[in-house]
């Protein structure tokens, strides 16, 4: 069985909620997630626009900027993998699921790019194991985030629901 965006996306839907534009998030204006700059690089050029984005349009660019993962094996670790590509970014969270597998003996360069070694690796983890892994590595980042950009702390507490929610 192969994972999909399908089934992938919902999930961080309903992490990314709607439209936000809040001046103490680095991301700036964002709708669904896909941030001002991300949009403009889709020809998404203006915050009315990217306010009006579509749900085709939203699933356009997460498929091309974001899903890797069609070869994981486990739909619950490859939608967490892409909850923590859209809240990170792809090249951070793809370096922490390889320094987390690192932890554990997988050998990997920690560079943030996704490719059949990394792949192999996630799937020869037990799921339960890798999405631990996972919710691990992204509570230890939030808290980085926290402690070196203060004016954050008023996310915290809804980047550890994040962190800690395993996909059905």
């Amino acid at each position: 069985m192969t994972s999909t965006l399908e089934k992938a996306l919902p999930f961080v839907l309903k992490h990314e909620g709607g439209w936000s534009d809040n001046p103490a998030d680095p991301g700036g204006a964002t709708m669904h997630g896909v941030t001002q700059a991300v949009a403009q690089k889709h020809g998404i050029m203006t915050k009315d626009a990217l306010k009006a984005i579509t749900p085709t349009q939203v699933e356009s660019i997460y498929r091309s900027d974001y899903w890797r993962f069609d070869g994981i094996d486990d739909q619950r670790v490859a939608t967490k993998i892409f909850d923590m590509a859209v809240n990170f970014g792809p090249k951070a969270a793809i370096s922490m699921v390889q320094d987390a597998l690192n932890d554990i003996g997988a050998y990997l360069n920690p560079d943030g790019v996704y490719g059949p070694k990394t792949e192999a690796a996630i799937n020869a983890v037990h799921p339960i194991e890798m999405l631990t892994m996972l919710r691990n590595e992204s509570e230890y980042r939030y808290r980085s985030i926290v402690a070196s950009r203060p004016e954050s702390a008023q996310f915290l507490p809804g980047w550890l629901r994040r962190a800690q929610e395993i996909p059905v």
